[in-house]
């Protein structure tokens, strides 16, 4: 298939399901179109696609809403008298300071001592202790109830990424019984497992910090710490996502220079499917694994086109997987976007940072910091509210020291699981590149005027935006070498 037709299918079906919320459509509008799109496929194959893809979009994300009846957990929602239900601990329990946030793929339902079968997914906030793991079989009493809004920010969104709907309140959690070996559970012990051995090699903040390079994890970091990254617009390089784990395959790549393509590009994607397993392979590490890898070979091959069908084919089955990762996984949305920056206009910032040295790879992760922070700058205003004029000097400052510090973190942790002491010879120079990190950010977090609040972005400024970056794109690829002539 030609790359313009997967360009123009895998954009549509996105568009589709960015549209189907707020369009008031329904399954017989999506027939119209798909009806529409085959009458005129003969003579308008690009319009036919586009049409077909568009439909096809919005058909997906209505199939990924609940139904509702008696079958259904979430029907069950607002009783007067507490439910007891029974299910399936699927996801990795969240553990955070103060509690523990279990998902519980549920199978019976119990009012009044009767039982009876029905489907879905409920969150269950739960304390500390005791502990339940992934896999266990468990028996949960309590209110179910419908996740709250809050003024900013939607739970109930956030949480139809996981496909839970439901919320159980005051709940009290009995175990059953394991269900048996699971690879995920097996995942999910490599990632607790690889946390517990960051705590004990490195102190705090540091040892949050750490973990939230290299696993997403955010549960230690101080309250102070994450306003700073927000003021100096260095949120991005503790949420997991592709340029995070660019970066440091750009110092591995440097570090191995010397080496052929044919043995450097398996090397290095060998290395991101051993660190997406040490770090449990949560949804966050794969996708970003995913849009890494992508970047990666932008980089080396310099075929932009067939990248960029790379990257559109990787968001539309994962997008079709999970609808709902297209419109709220901010961690999705900064990771196609700083993906896409690395792809158009990365090699373009590397001529504006030359000032840099080239050792270590600390110009071109410059480089590609910059160009995914352009790209990405729209959904950090609307999820983050603010616009960090310091933002390019914190970045040209603190990224070189991040991939250092993931390199030498997460082979510390792999070794002190061997050796203690070993583990801690490379926790020395990552602990050293996080202190440096820290020290800098909230240096420039505390200067007058470092960021605004920007309260009044919107989607319809986001559309203006990218439509001026795709105007100077266009007039730099195809004009500038007339102003050159001249």
């Amino acid at each position: 298939m030609k790359s313009i037709y997967i360009i123009c299918g895998c954009i549509s079906f996105l568009v589709g399901i960015a549209f189907a919320p707020t369009l008031k459509a329904d399954f017989l509008f999506s027939g119209m179109l798909i009806f529409w799109g085959l009458i005129i496929i003969r003579k308008f194959k690009i319009i036919s696609i586009c049409i077909l893809f568009f439909a096809f979009g919005m058909a997906r994300y209505w199939i990924s809403l609940p139904v509702i009846d008696g079958e259904s957990i979430h029907y069950y929602r607002n009783e007067k008298e507490n439910i007891k239900v029974h299910g399936v601990i699927v996801l990795d329990p969240d553990r955070r300071r103060e509690k523990v946030n279990y998902v519980i793929d549920v199978s019976d339902i119990s009012i009044g001592g009767e039982w009876k079968k029905v489907h879905g997914r409920v969150l269950v906030p739960y304390p500390l202790y005791p502990e339940f793991d992934y896999g266990e079989q468990v028996e949960v009493s309590g209110m179910l109830v419908e996740p709250p809004e809050f003024e900013g920010f939607s739970y109930r969104n956030y949480l139809s990424l996981s496909s839970v709907y439901s919320i159980m309140q005051n709940p009290y959690i009995g175990g059953l019984k394991d269900s048996g070996f699971k690879f995920k559970g097996l995942l999910f012990s490599f990632k607790d497992s690889f946390e517990f051995q960051l705590n004990r090699l490195f102190p705090e903040p540091s040892a949050s910090f750490e973990a939230g390079l290299l696993t997403g994890s955010r549960k230690g970091i101080p309250d102070e710490l994450l306003e700073a990254f927000n003021i100096t617009g260095l949120t991005h390089i503790i949420a997991i996502s592709g340029y995070n784990i660019s970066l440091i395959i750009i110092l591995i790549s440097s570090l191995f220079k010397s080496s052929s393509r044919k043995v450097k590009v398996p090397f290095v994607i060998l290395f991101i499917i051993l660190f997406t397993i040490f770090v449990g392979a949560s949804a966050a590490v794969v996708r970003a694994s995913i849009m890494g890898i992508v970047s990666v070979m932008a980089l080396w091959f310099g075929r932009q086109s067939k990248v960029i069908n790379a990257l559109l084919i990787s968001a539309f089955v994962m997008v079709l997987w999970n609808p709902m990762t297209l419109l709220y996984d901010v961690g999705f949305q900064l990771s196609f976007l700083a993906t896409l920056g690395l792809i158009l206009v990365g090699n373009k910032i590397i001529s504006f940072v030359k000032f840099l040295p080239e050792k270590f790879g600390i110009r071109e992760a410059c480089a590609m910091t910059l160009s995914a922070q352009i790209f990405a700058l729209p959904v950090i205003l609307s999820n983050f509210g603010r616009f960090s004029l310091i933002s390019p000097v914190a970045n040209i400052l603190i990224v070189p020291f991040i991939p250092f510090a993931m390199f030498f973190g997460f082979i510390a942790a792999i070794l002190s699981a061997i050796s203690f002491n070993l583990g801690f010879v490379f926790a020395m120079p990552a602990w050293l590149m996080l202190q440096v990190a820290i020290f800098i950010t909230k240096l420039l977090a505390g200067l007058p005027m470092a960021a605004y609040e920007v309260e009044w972005f919107n989607h319809y400024w986001a559309v203006a935006y990218y439509l001026i970056c795709l105007l100077a794109y266009f007039v730099y690829k195809y004009f500038r070498p007339v102003f050159l002539r001249r």
